[in-house]
């Protein structure tokens, strides 16, 4: 076992926004949020870069590793910036689903990955979760363009 570092550089730690990918994170996150799913997160992000860090840089650590995790850099936003779903065969029942797994504040519905599947395909479950609320948005304001139709 290694022994933490006395000074330490958060800042200097690498994140692998791959991570956690959208098909992982129909697994991982279908539940609420918990202290033991955070750290495997971030456990899962920066791997043994975890060894190198005391306790006490807990708070400072997940500060700065999980809003990578979670929220899309310029080149996610790019990427889905370039995609157009197909809402078409996505029905009434898998929304509501998704607002009622919302309401009880699961993370990351199985519901979400069937509806992300039909609008963008299977490959869209390879892109980093961080793209997850982008391209959710993105289904339901296409929904909204297209009125009752």
């Amino acid at each position: 076992m290694t022994t933490p570092a006395t000074i330490y550089d958060v800042d200097a730690i690498y994140v692998d926004r791959n991570a956690l990918l959208i098909r992982d994170a129909a697994t991982l996150l279908n539940r609420e949020l918990t202290p033991e799913t955070i750290a495997r997160l971030v456990r899962r992000a920066i791997g043994n870069q975890a060894d190198l860090f005391p306790i006490r840089a807990l708070r400072r650590v997940y500060e700065r590793v999980l809003p990578q995790i979670f929220e899309p850099d310029a080149a996610i936003r790019a990427r889905v910036e370039g995609l157009r779903p197909n809402v078409a065969t996505i029905t009434l029942g898998e929304y509501h689903q998704f607002l009622d797994a919302s309401e009880r504040r699961i993370a990351f519905p199985e519901v979400a990955a069937v509806i992300l599947t039909k609008a963008y395909g299977e490959d869209i479950l390879n892109e980093p979760y961080a793209a997850a609320a982008l391209l959710l948005k993105k289904i339901f304001d296409t929904v909204g363009e297209e009125g009752n139709g």
